[in-house]
């Protein structure tokens, strides 16, 4: 995956770069009206070339790690949700099972909050 975005602010060994963010709709927003206006992302990421703001850079990540862990996230995310939902089923019934299902998700948040957290490598250099 490559993107060029702009650093928008340097704080210590860190900086924030805006990234303009590809369409889930092959760019006809107006068919599915889900984009609107939010089509900027913000990248927080270690400044090792002392960018400045301002500057354009390049933004490089291996597909393959991407896909790996976006396959990691979901599966993981769907199996705890499932299993909360049975699992609240066999404790209590149908708003039970809705419940264990609710938490299930919650749980895997967190789990991928942590577990993920800085694992996909992003490299910048100048564009």
């Amino acid at each position: 995956m490559e993107k060029t975005g702009i650093v928008i602010e340097t704080t210590g060994e860190y900086m924030l770069v805006s990234v303009h963010r590809d369409s889930a709709c092959g760019e006809n927003c107006a068919a599915c009206g889900l984009c609107k206006n939010n089509r900027e992302m913000t990248l927080r990421l270690k400044n090792t070339d002392n960018f400045k703001i301002g500057e354009a850079v390049r933004l490089t990540s291996d597909d393959k790690k991407f896909l790996h862990h976006s396959a990691a996230g979901y599966l993981s995310l769907t199996a705890l949700l499932i299993t909360g939902g049975i699992i609240g089923g066999f404790l209590g019934g149908d708003w039970a099972a809705f419940l264990g299902a609710f938490f299930g998700l919650l749980i895997g948040i967190m789990l991928l909050k942590l577990s993920f957290k800085d694992k996909l490598e992003i490299t910048a250099e100048k564009a």
